[in-house]
């Protein structure tokens, strides 16, 4: 997955290179996906979600990522407040 790949997890890249371009887009499909998330995977899914939240991105990067976790927890709710019991 996009968290595996040795190019996409880098957290140092500048903005409009090829990373920077393969993160955008990665995340672009990734939230298009986040549709079909249903309830057999959404555990896999925030497990991703918490790590990839915690790297280092750029903001063109990031915004993605953060929309496609708003979606996400929009769409299962009681995971928030699941989340919310840790913090």
């Amino acid at each position: 997955m996009l968290l595996n790949d040795k190019e996409l997890a880098k957290e140092l890249y500048k903005k409009y290179n090829v990373t920077h371009r393969q993160k955008v887009r990665a995340w672009q499909m990734i939230y298009v996906l986040s549709q079909f998330v249903d309830d057999d995977i959404v555990g896999e899914v925030t497990q991703c979600l918490q790590i990839a939240l915690y790297r280092n991105n750029l903001l063109s990067v990031r915004q993605y990522l953060e929309i496609f976790a708003i979606n996400i927890y929009m769409k299962f709710p009681s995971l928030v407040m699941h989340r919310l019991k840790f913090i």
